[in-house]
């Protein structure tokens, strides 16, 4: 059943979106084949390439056909599935854009790969967590902006910290800002604010317990 319901969502997944989030993010790492790369331009464009890769994936998550069909399938099952569909793709795009970039600007710009991809993490799930929270309550295409407008509230907020107040600032080898270590929690929140969304509705627990 769950294999025969991946086939079925990713036949249905919008992936002209995805296809246009991929295209993006290759030509967000333009900064990378510079004849002189700088570390932050080649930071950002790493960021924004899993901003937009995240921001695709939300866009299938709202389940138009909700309100209309009946699925023995339980909605948590199919929200996880909606999400994986696209993800996994997603996730081998990004890596592989960074394991590019990485070998392109080495060994004239280094950073610490841990922290940058906990930074890519933040940045794609959070827009994957925003659209599913507001899959639970709308079945319509529009549920999947809720994803870019999550981005774009969180990079204004923080657009307003400069310098080591940051999170933003490229990361050091040795130590991490206070600013910096915010990082780990809000990959945390953002994974939890995602359990919440795609948790059982109560009418659907009752239905197919």
């Amino acid at each position: 059943m769950t294999r025969l319901l991946a086939s079925h969502m990713a036949r249905a997944m919008p992936w002209w979106t995805f296809a246009v989030a991929v295209l993006l993010a290759v030509v967000l790492q333009l900064p990378a084949v510079q004849s002189e790369p700088r570390l932050l331009p080649v930071l950002i464009g790493l960021r924004l390439a899993a901003a937009v890769l995240g921001a695709a994936v939300g866009f299938a998550l709202p389940d138009l056909m909700a309100s209309t069909v009946v699925t023995p399938v339980a909605r948590w099952r199919r929200q996880w599935l909606r999400i994986a569909v696209p993800l996994v793709p997603a996730v081998l795009v990004w890596a592989g854009l960074y394991l590019a970039v990485r070998q392109t600007v080495a060994p004239a710009v280094t950073w610490p790969d841990g922290f940058v991809i906990l930074q890519a993490a933040v940045c794609g799930l959070l827009p994957v967590a925003a659209a599913a929270m507001a899959a639970r309550y709308r079945d319509d295409s529009l549920g999947g902006l809720a994803g870019p407008m999550a981005q774009g509230v969180a990079l204004i907020g923080t657009l307003f910290f400069v310098e080591r107040s940051s999170p933003w600032q490229p990361p050091a080898t040795t130590d991490w800002t206070t600013a910096q270590r915010c990082w780990p929690v809000a990959l945390v929140l953002v994974v939890v604010v995602l359990l919440a969304a795609n948790r059982e509705t109560f009418r659907a627990a009752r239905t197919f317990r």
